[in-house]
């Protein structure tokens, strides 16, 4: 009776103090959020107790601790790498510290230890050469691919994506190596070592655990913590719907939620399904299905601008003849300080004066990511790339132009077997001129390293191509790679042509832009000087897509929401002919299926029926931002932003569904098509 009481007070201080903090977080708010209040008291509580009872568990079995990590100390080295990278995950994601969070961590410590204790229960239960080399596998396999994963969730800020094994060959590998430096190779090498000697067993003892007891326990903890995540879950969204009814939180609350199924995520069996399937459920083909729209759809698609009911603008005469495409690597609209005022103001103080000169996007996003999914955005006028997909019968910004008599030039600074970009690229997107590494390497070109090509030498290429194709109407697509994650290159003497600011600042991405920057202020000097900027030349300035959200990302742009899967790239249009642009609204919201159609309209060419974007120099009521990655739709515009999960059974909203089902539809048309 003594000891419940004692655990009874214990409990009542532990809500009032819950109370009393919780109180101080919202006391200036009038009136007083009361359901939230309460929201934050309960969580609390409810990780409080949990972590209570985890820490009882382990005092009760303290007699047991020594002896268990000693037999199974393989498994946890496991678990202390998973709580070290689940810490890092829960930071740079910031995460809450509340009840659903810890349990999520704590169903996560079981799920990414499961398969190497399984593997150490068995080598206890039938100890031989044998059953210890698969323990050893299943352990360092583990070690390794958390390893690796942290890795790419601090680039990417989520696990490893079936996308990297369509990209993953000889020259990506040699791109990663050649930015890291010597110190971070050695890091590695020690982490890698320190895995492989922290493997130590036991010798067989004639004592055996119940292997069947042992086994049931296993399988309770792994069922119990699953289904009471799960279930926990259901409980918080019923909750917020039912009582809380605050549309902002339940929207919040759906996307950390997602985060924290990150933590849930068995890091081994993710790494492994990612790498044998192709787990983008949207774009395959048997999850396609002929989707037609319904009235309501159409209603609410209409209310998003997504249908338009204005009269699309006929093209005029052509205002150029030529439009010269510079295509970024990986860069944010706030990498420049003409938008971001926190990073030094010497990092691009070229680009700065353009933007401030000529006519610009200041709202312009990703379509898709990564790269080839970018440009599929870029040159065709759609959110889904699929290989699959005859190319030869779709419309492109290139065969366009082509069957209108201009050249179509697209060159790259990689290799042309990257990604099997040598055959997928031209037939996809219909240039008739591809050029790659190994063309730049037949020119003569030298100082090739990691990715390939640097940005001086391929805009030195592209001065050569204008001028010897003076006479020539073309679009000319330039796509660098310097600003490649996970280490952007910089060409400059870190020691003495660097500005201070910049060259002492922690971030290498800002020495990177600063490279961007002066490689652009060099090449837009030297057509100057040659003639080549005249008024029937149009300059684009702009990105293949965001940098993945994770990494020097996160420190560099401050607003959650733009450094989402998809977010703000540049958009910039450089000409001595301005006068076509008259009509552009530099706030507008737009995204890269926008592009095509409006570089054809300014070459006085009509756009395919099959592209989904629209004229940029058209006046629209609802001017928009749409974008695809991963099984995610993303919609943006001034007054409404939201992420549509299109795999959901029960859309949260309206616009949810309606977008999943008008991008499905867009989709499965497409395909029908072109097979």
């Amino acid at each position: 009776m003594y000891r419940r009481s004692i655990i009874l007070v214990i409990l009542l201080l532990l809500f009032a103090a819950e109370a009393f903090f919780a109180r101080q977080f919202y006391i200036e708010i009038v009136p007083f959020p009361e359901d939230e209040w309460w929201m934050t008291v309960v969580n609390n509580c409810l990780r409080d107790l949990l972590l209570a009872g985890v820490a009882g568990l382990l005092y009760f079995r303290r007699n047991r601790l020594a002896d268990r990590t000693k037999r199974y100390f393989p498994v946890v080295v496991i678990g202390v790498l998973y709580l070290l990278i689940a810490g890092f995950m829960v930071n740079q994601l910031s995460l809450d510290k509340g009840f659903l969070t810890v349990l999520a961590v704590l169903t996560g410590l079981n799920n990414n230890i499961v398969l190497v204790l399984l593997a150490a229960m068995c080598y206890h239960k039938w100890p031989s050469m044998l059953m210890k080399s698969v323990y050893f596998a299943v352990y360092f396999i583990t070690a390794l691919t958390m390893i690796f994963d942290a890795f790419y969730f601090w680039q990417t800020s989520m696990h490893v994506e079936s996308v990297l094994f369509k990209n993953l060959n000889i020259y990506a590998v040699q791109g990663v190596l050649s930015g890291m430096t010597a110190i971070q190779l050695a890091g590695i090498g020690f982490a890698v070592a320190a895995v492989l000697l922290l493997f130590r067993v036991t010798n067989p003892q004639k004592r055996k655990p119940n292997f069947a007891w042992s086994l049931l326990c296993v399988s309770v903890f792994f069922l119990g913590l699953n289904l009471s995540y799960w279930s926990m879950v259901q409980v918080n969204k019923y909750i917020l719907t039912e009582y809380v009814c605050v549309w902002g939180d339940e929207t919040s609350e759906m996307i950390r939620s997602d985060y924290r199924n990150l933590l849930t995520t068995p890091v081994n069996i993710n790494f492994a399904s990612k790498m044998l399937f192709d787990t983008d459920k949207i774009a395959r083909r048997k999850h396609i299905e002929q989707r037609p729209l319904t009235a309501k759809d159409e209603r609410v698609l209409k209310e998003l601008g997504i249908l338009r009911t204005q009269q699309v603008l006929q093209p005029l005469e052509a205002q150029y003849d030529k439009i010269v495409l510079l295509v970024l690597e990986s860069v944010h609209r706030d990498y420049i300080g003409f938008y971001n005022k926190n990073i030094p103001q010497e990092t691009t103080p070229f680009l700065d004066s353009l933007l401030a000169k000529y006519p610009r996007l200041d709202n312009y996003y990703s379509s898709a990511i990564p790269t080839t999914q970018g440009l599929n955005a870029t040159f065709r006028s759609h959110l889904i790339f699929d290989e699959e997909i005859n190319g030869a019968k779709q419309g492109s910004l290139f065969r366009s132009v082509q069957e209108a008599g201009w050249r179509g030039i697209f060159m790259n600074a990689s290799s042309q077997y990257y990604s099997n970009e040598v055959r997928e690229y031209p037939q996809q997107f219909g240039m008739q001129e591809y050029y790659a590494k190994e063309y730049l390497q037949d020119l003569g070109y030298s100082g090739a390293s990691g990715w390939g090509y640097h940005n001086d030498v391929l805009y030195k290429e592209t001065l050569r191509l204008l001028e010897a194709g003076r006479k020539d109407k073309m679009l000319l697509v330039t796509k660098t790679l310097d600003m490649h994650q996970p280490y952007p290159y910089y060409g400059i003497s870190w020691e003495k042509n660097m500005p201070p600011a910049v060259r002492d600042h922690e971030l290498v991405t800002i020495r990177g832009m600063y490279w961007v920057d002066q490689t652009l202020k060099n090449f837009f000097e030297e057509a100057e000087a040659k003639g080549l900027m005249d008024d029937r030349t149009l300059f684009i300035i702009t990105a293949d897509h965001n940098p993945h959200s994770g990494g020097e990302y996160t420190k560099i742009v401050t607003n959650e929401n733009d450094r989402k899967s998809i977010a703000p790239i540049p958009l910039l249009f450089v000409s001595k002919n301005l006068q076509p642009l008259n009509n552009l609204m530099t706030k507008d919201y737009a995204s890269q299926i926008d592009l095509a159609p409006t570089l054809l309209y300014l070459a006085g060419l009509k756009a395919p029926e099959d592209f989904m974007g629209r004229n940029l120099l058209e006046s629209v009521e609802t001017p928009f931002a749409l974008g695809y990655f991963g099984g995610k739709a993303f919609y943006y515009s001034a007054d409404l932003s939201f992420e549509d999960q299109m795999d959901n059974p029960s859309p949260a909203t309206e616009y949810e569904d309606a977008l999943t089902n008008y991008i499905i539809h867009e989709y499965s048309e497409r395909q029908l098509k072109n097979q």
